[in-house]
């Protein structure tokens, strides 16, 4: 949309305007542009910089996207992906809005639930691949176990450990409210109020009327249409995806960044899940002032305590939390976990007469998250042209800088290139995949659906270091504390 500068006859995109009147007619602007802070026109005409909240010099890397309905706090270096998600994403709500108001899109485009789409698999079963436990996973799983010593590198990682001297952390990674001591009352209470369930009534399977709550930034569901789709992919060899009680926990509207906190709540909708009996339905995930006094309650009971001198105390703020203090709180629950971190120079063994070649850190990640995927082929549900398999694994806790997801699954290609199939919680379910979840016609292509969802070997190799967090035991005694 084009508009016009209301101090001149500038005239423009609208966010090029909106840039236009904070650099030449406002004075003091908190909004800050400069080369370092720009990766490209496109993003330099979109996003701005976001002052900090004191003026002690320090470096602040985050900049705030000012798309409507974001407003997620990005690091520089992630501004040209973070558009490119967003126009992904507006292409497909675009397709969705036509074929809404009556508009006709082309065929090719059409999506349709693949329990009544025609295979395009089916006129030409000698071409497809061998099953994945024959081929590629075999030797792989033999590595992940130990017995296997000739071929590819096994997946190289670490167990997270306590920082030998912890000190105070900053906005790097923190976050721009690295030094905040208490959250405006508004953002409070978004956290508070709109992430209390309503109740609708529905008929469960014992034929009886049950009350079914809702969260209006919860999806569920996803696990089981996500496979449908990867299926109808004719690159994918094979899909491997977690247990499908999982939901897809995504931001609420306030001001702040606070991924890792939705990424727990998307860890306990599957924990939770595994408590409830019968037809009864998993109870509400705790908010996160919730989670905030049990990492604190953590720390008090000596529980990965550095994390307090790391952050300086994370109650009623928007400090970001990490690995670190989402370990605290499964700690502090009673559920065991798994903390591993992938980096490049753990790749190297100084010790060893003749080392192996070192690899990149995302190939470990990805032969980790391959395998774990693995383990659980042989009590996995397989959907739609055989190639996806849901398994009833947890998902994974993942922590790269600056962000945090959570991985629900992986796809291998048939060129051998891999896919992470995360939740976001940065990106709302889609109009496309909604009208998926209702059982209705999508108008976006598969790929433009699974956008969102995707990370690639490619996309992540831009990072040297991951962590990741993976639920073992649930431990029903001790969640009661959250109740």
């Amino acid at each position: 949309m084009t508009s016009t500068c209301p101090f001149c006859d500038y005239r423009g995109d609208e966010y090029v305007v909106q840039l236009h009147i904070e650099e030449h007619h406002t004075e003091d602007s908190p909004w800050v542009v400069n080369e370092a802070m720009v990766a490209s026109p496109k993003t330099q005409h979109r996003l701005a910089t976001s002052s900090s909240e004191s003026s002690d010099g320090e470096d602040n890397p985050w900049i705030k996207c000012t798309r409507p309905q974001c407003n997620e706090y990005i690091h520089i270096t992630d501004l040209d992906d973070h558009y490119e998600m967003h126009q992904a994403i507006d292409v497909a709500e675009a397709d969705e809005l036509a074929s809404a108001k009556g508009g006709k899109r082309p065929a090719s485009r059409q999506h349709t639930p693949p329990d009544t789409q025609r295979s395009p698999r089916k006129q030409n079963r000698s071409r497809e691949p061998e099953s994945p436990r024959n081929t590629h996973g075999r030797s792989l799983l033999d590595y992940f176990t130990g017995s296997s010593t000739v071929g590819r590198q096994p997946p190289q990682h670490r167990r997270i450990r306590e920082p030998r001297e912890p000190g105070r952390l900053g906005r790097r990674e923190l976050g721009p409210h690295a030094y905040e001591k208490s959250m405006p009352e508004q953002v409070r209470r978004s956290l508070i109020r709109d992430a209390e369930p309503y109740y609708t009534n529905r008929i469960g399977r014992d034929g009886k009327l049950h009350r079914e709550a809702t969260v209006d930034n919860e999806t569920k569901g996803l696990v089981p249409i996500l496979a449908d789709i990867c299926a109808l992919d004719r690159s994918t060899m094979a899909t491997y995806l977690c247990d499908p009680s999982v939901r897809h926990v995504f931001k609420l509207r306030c001001d702040g960044n606070f991924c890792g906190y939705w990424n727990i709540q998307m860890l306990l909708s599957y924990l939770y899940a595994q408590q409830a009996s019968g037809d009864e339905a998993p109870r509400s995930v705790p908010n996160i002032i919730q989670i905030q006094e049990s990492i604190e309650k953590a720390w008090d009971s000596g529980i990965c305590t550095y994390g307090r001198i790391e952050t300086g105390g994370v109650l009623n703020t928007r400090k970001w939390i990490g690995t670190h203090e989402a370990l605290a709180f499964f700690t502090q629950i009673g559920v065991p976990v798994e903390a591993l971190s992938f980096r490049e120079d753990d790749q190297q063994q100084p010790y060893v007469s003749n080392p192996s070649p070192s690899q990149p850190a995302v190939i470990s990640l990805l032969d980790h998250v391959e395998a774990y995927f693995m383990s659980g082929l042989e009590n996995a549900s397989t959907r739609h042209h055989g190639t996806s398999h849901i398994t009833g694994l947890p998902p994974i806790y993942f922590q790269r800088f600056g962000h945090s997801t959570t991985i629900v699954g992986m796809e291998r290609k048939n060129d051998g290139s891999r896919n992470l199939l995360v939740f976001d919680p940065s990106i709302a379910t889609t109009a496309a995949v909604g009208r998926l979840l209702a059982g209705r016609t999508a108008y976006s292509g598969h790929d433009a659906i699974l956008k969102s969802y995707r990370r690639s070997d490619v996309s992540l190799s831009r990072w040297d270091e991951f962590e990741v967090i993976v639920p073992k035991v649930v431990a029903k005694q001790r969640m009661s504390e959250m109740r």
